[in-house]
């Protein structure tokens, strides 16, 4: 227990410290990049509120002192909840970090219905939901957003068509939001991961032919981790981009330009 005579703890060393004393929510917080991101920003100094529909989301947040928050993104409301309890509890919004979502390996035409309204709740809606709910706070604190989309935001990927839509419709959220919200303040940009090992791509980077075939156009000759993500991330929502909006980062190795 500390009194009130005791001072005020100091922050970290600046060069470790970009975003002391501001609060990050990140959805998607348990998943492979999702947790990175959350490991970067409170590395950052930021007080970090993991969301996600899994509940290691709380022992996530348990490890970097912040707030755990286990919610199905894809119900109407959830948004405006999430964000005020945020806001309750630490007083203020910052950073808005949108990195859930979920994958659908199957031919465009044989998706069904069902699938398709839950790939686009997951990937595209609930993160424009989180935006308006978060809008008011964010221009309070001349925050920030950052969207996790793909690098089949712009390409064709057999086998993954319907994903590729849910996050080239992201993309194009991004550009809209950050002319719309630039003059608030908030910044909105995007980045797009190439092949990153997580859960998510474990069982098709286990194919070796596959394997083979990305790796002979990733000119950096690897494959990323979370952290090559995150640390990207953490620049963005850091003052060190304070005059980066808009912008779409490839995190791919030069994956893209091959």
């Amino acid at each position: 227990m500390t009194s009130s005579q005791d001072p005020a703890p100091s922050p970290p060393p600046a060069a470790a410290a970009q975003l002391w004393g501001r609060t990050a929510l990140v959805t998607g917080g348990s998943g492979g990049i999702g947790s990175a991101i959350v490991r970067a920003l409170a590395e950052q100094g930021a007080t970090v509120a993991v969301v996600d529909a899994d509940e290691r989301a709380r022992g996530i947040a348990a490890e970097v002192g912040g707030t755990g928050v286990v919610a199905d993104l894809t119900e109407p409301d959830v948004a405006q909840r999430i964000v005020d309890q945020v806001v309750s509890e630490t007083g203020s919004l910052d950073v808005l970090v949108n990195a859930a979502g979920i994958q659908v390996r199957t031919p465009a035409i044989d998706i069904s219905p069902q699938a398709w309204e839950h790939l686009v709740a997951v990937n595209l809606t609930a993160a424009y939901r989180l935006t308006q709910a978060a809008v008011k706070p964010l221009a309070a604190a001349r925050g920030s957003i950052v969207n996790v989309v793909s690098l089949s935001s712009d390409r064709a990927v057999a086998g993954i068509v319907p994903y590729g839509a849910t996050k080239a419709g992201l993309l194009q959220l991004t550009k809209g939001l950050a002319v719309e919200l630039g003059p608030q303040g908030i910044r909105v940009n995007a980045v797009a991961p190439g092949y990153v090992v997580t859960p998510m791509t474990a069982e098709k980077l286990a194919d070796p032919e596959f394997r083979e075939r990305v790796m002979s156009r990733i000119p950096l000759g690897r494959l990323a981790d979370g952290d090559d993500v995150a640390d990207v991330i953490s620049f963005l929502v850091s003052d060190a981009a304070r005059y980066v909006t808009g912008a779409v980062v490839p995190v791919d190795g030069g994956y893209s330009i091959t």
